[in-house]
């Protein structure tokens, strides 16, 4: 396993000299700033073998504010000659003309200590945009920290972005400074852009009025070192009810250097099949377009553990019969065929269903429900695909057409056709209990009881005192992190032994003859 990589070297000793520039070839250098006194200071307590921890921390803070004011003038090239922009040295430093925009983080908001380190410098939030097929809609946020150091014999300073993900330290005055970070702001701006809290019931409604395509989506760019942990959400949701379960992962140091997010986001209303034909899709274009060669984690909450179930296991023609008599008369390109004939695919290592209907809930034929189910106005594509299936197959038109909600009823097809194959790689399943009276038999989250959620091939399994919506609860969280740590474990174990990947869930990627390396 890759080891986290650290570059505590000084980025100074790459700066282009200071001859190079027209402000220092006069006759005299220029008086040190005010801006520049103060950082001077700042720096002569940090760097002091004799200052306390409390003196360290309020040099840190002058420091900071002091970058703050002048980062935007340094960007703005309006800083020279006291300041100037330091050359970037990928993949610790990052170029200033790389971002759409650069906002200094003015105010701290600590949702978990793991995703903030005290140090010197300034954090701030790049945008990228436009990012490629698979950002967010209004670009990338990324964490970036700004530190400005003295060049040596001269009152003139060089500001440099650093990468805080890569960069743990620098050299002051020849002892190593921790580099501050906060992981908190890109994630708030990224939230502040994403779909709003009414979105998923909006999608579920009126799914006709879903923005594009559904997609896979990346929380930041695509790094080819990392897993993709792809997050699929459920009945009425959006990407943002992950919001603090991916804060709490990432404030993992393990998860954060071995994973990167993916979000898939579709509207919630249409027939499980297709949504589960959607999530295949998107994952295949993914693929292609980045050529990923790290294997996949999924995790499903709710009915996006049916969809994801989907992924790792296989369909017949004579199972699709079951589910749809006559589809076997559809074409091959059949959208509906195609939702319901399917292979497992061999790039997934791993699958953690949360709060998962297995074998559906009762609630989805309970009156109000259906109810809903008759206000649902589906995407135009599915009106017409389902329509022309179905009249094809019933020689009539129909009157109606299914939804997501009859989709989830106990008596589904589907349902009852997956739940009669295996999934092809580990699987964990964590089970919410709101502990009514009774045993376990009978438990329920509220939405899904256990006896649906429960599967019998799982190699895990963690009830979680919650109702249905605990996907961010303590031991939820706890239990993914250490799913997401075996993962990193069965995989490199299966490097060490030149073994067959999938026999272990490591997907095609993984076969290699690379020593074993230790996790960190």
């Amino acid at each position: 396993m890759p080891s986290r990589r650290r570059r505590p070297t000084a980025l100074w000793l790459v700066l282009i000299g200071c001859s190079a520039l027209p402000a220092c070839q006069s006759l005299s250098p220029p008086k040190p700033s005010a801006s520049a006194a103060r950082l001077q200071g700042a720096l002569a307590v940090i760097e002091s073998p004799r200052a306390n921890p409390g003196q360290i921390a309020a040099a840190q803070t002058e420091y900071r504010r002091t970058v703050d004011r002048i980062l935007p003038s340094v960007l703005a090239g309006t800083a020279v000659p006291t300041f100037a922009l330091a050359p970037p040295d990928p993949p610790d430093w990052r170029a200033p003309d790389g971002f759409a925009s650069i906002e200094p983080v003015t105010r701290t908001r600590v949702s978990n200590p793991g995703l903030h380190r005290a140090g010197l410098g300034a954090p701030a939030v790049g945008r990228i945009f436009p990012g490629g097929p698979n950002a967010p809609r209004r670009g990338y946020h990324t964490p970036l920290t700004a530190i400005a150091l003295p060049q040596p014999s001269t009152t003139r300073f060089r500001l440099g972005l650093a990468d805080p993900l890569h960069l743990d330290s620098v050299a002051v005055g020849g002892k190593e400074v921790p580099v501050a970070m906060d992981l908190d702001a890109p994630l708030d701006a990224a939230r502040a852009m994403g779909p709003d809290i009414f979105a998923g019931l909006r999608y579920l409604l009126r799914a006709n009025r879903f923005r594009g395509q559904a997609k896979i989506t990346f929380l930041q760019p695509y790094d080819p070192d990392k897993r993709p942990l792809v997050l699929v959400h459920g009945l009425m949701n959006s990407p943002r009810v992950w919001d603090r379960l991916v804060r709490d992962l990432l404030a993992d140091p393990i998860v954060r250097d071995h994973y990167q997010i993916w979000y898939f986001f579709y509207p919630t209303a249409q027939p499980v099949p297709l949504s589960a034909l959607q999530l295949r899709e998107a994952l295949d274009d993914a693929v292609r377009r980045h050529d990923v060669r790290q294997p996949m984690v999924l995790i499903g909450f709710s009915m996006g553990g049916v969809l994801s179930r989907a992924q790792v296991s296989a369909l017949t023609l004579a199972d699709a019969e079951q589910v749809l008599p006559g589809v076997s008369a559809l074409p091959d390109t059949s959208p509906a065929r195609r939702a319901l004939v399917f292979e497992p695919r061999r790039d997934v290592s791993r699958l953690i269903f949360l709060f998962t209907p297995h074998r559906g809930s009762r609630l989805a034929t309970w009156s109000p429900a259906l109810a809903v189910a008759r206000l649902i106005r589906l995407p135009d594509w599915v009106r017409t695909e389902l329509t022309d299936a179905l009249d094809t197959l019933l020689g009539q038109p129909v009157e109606s057409l299914p939804t997501s909600i009859n989709g989830l009823s106990t008596n589904s097809p589907f349902l009852l056709a997956l739940d009669r194959t295996t999934p092809t790689v580990p699987t964990h399943s964590i089970i919410g209990n709101r502990g009514r009276r009774g045993s376990l038999l009978t438990s329920s989250d509220g939405v899904v009881p256990y006896t649906s959620a429960h599967l019998a091939s799982a190699d895990s399994e963690l009830i979680v005192p919650t109702g249905h919506s605990g996907v961010d609860h303590a031991l939820t969280v706890r239990e993914i992190e250490r799913i997401l740590t075996e993962n990193l474990e069965s995989c490199r174990d299966a490097r060490a032994a030149v073994r067959a990947p999938t026999a272990l869930g490591c997907g095609h990627a993984e076969a290699s003859q690379e020593p074993a390396a230790p996790i960190r």
